[in-house]
């Protein structure tokens, strides 16, 4: 009988130290588990995301340094136009880039900025294909004859011409832009707590 007790101790003393092992194992999930959810939880934003155009992110840092500078040097713009028209360099960059436009006349001395490639690309794929009729020069001469001191029409003709091909051109920038942006994934998430989706 005394072995019967001892026998029985020593299940007792077993089956303490089991279930003391299984407490000890679940308390250190538990903490484990604590710790992760507890970093999750209190985890900091470094860098929010303002815009996504195709591939190419528009961080907010970045954009919030780039609208104080313009808004320091005078310009008047809201950050919403600041931001169509950071859109809008994205996207003729890209094209831009796709298309590999570079300027020929900078690419011995060094590599092109992305001004460069953008203004070579409007260029090549907008103005190029712009041409004012001699007739609509005129008309634009007879029309406007006093903004240009009586000058002799031969004496101002280039600058009309480059008048109206570059309003011309603005016109065809602007139907460019719109075209790439219907074609384009862009989110904007500019404002603080909804998101659009344009396309």
């Amino acid at each position: 009988m005394n072995t019967d007790v001892k026998i029985k101790g020593l299940r007792k003393v077993k089956g303490e130290r089991l279930m003391l092992k299984r407490i000890t194992i679940c308390f250190l999930l538990l903490s484990t588990l604590y710790f992760l959810l507890s970093t999750f939880v209190y985890a900091e934003v470094l860098e929010r995301i303002v815009a996504i155009v195709n591939n190419e992110v528009i961080l907010l840092s970045e954009f919030e340094n780039d609208y104080r500078t313009v808004v320091n040097s005078g310009a008047k713009t809201t950050e919403r136009e600041f931001l169509d028209k950071r859109i809008n360099r994205l996207l003729l960059l890209e094209q831009a880039t796709k298309f590999s436009f570079k300027v020929s006349a900078l690419s011995h001395e060094m590599p092109a900025s992305e001004n460069d490639i953008i203004n070579e690309y409007i260029e090549r794929r907008i103005k190029a294909f712009i041409h004012i009729p001699f007739e609509e020069i005129e008309s634009y001469y007879r029309s406007n004859r006093e903004s240009f001191d009586n000058k002799e029409f031969y004496d101002v003709r280039d600058e009309i011409e480059n008048y109206l091909i570059e309003k011309k051109l603005n016109g065809r920038l602007l139907e460019h832009i719109k075209d790439m942006r219907k074609r384009s994934y862009i989110r904007i998430q500019l404002e603080t707590n909804s998101a659009t989706d344009l396309h």
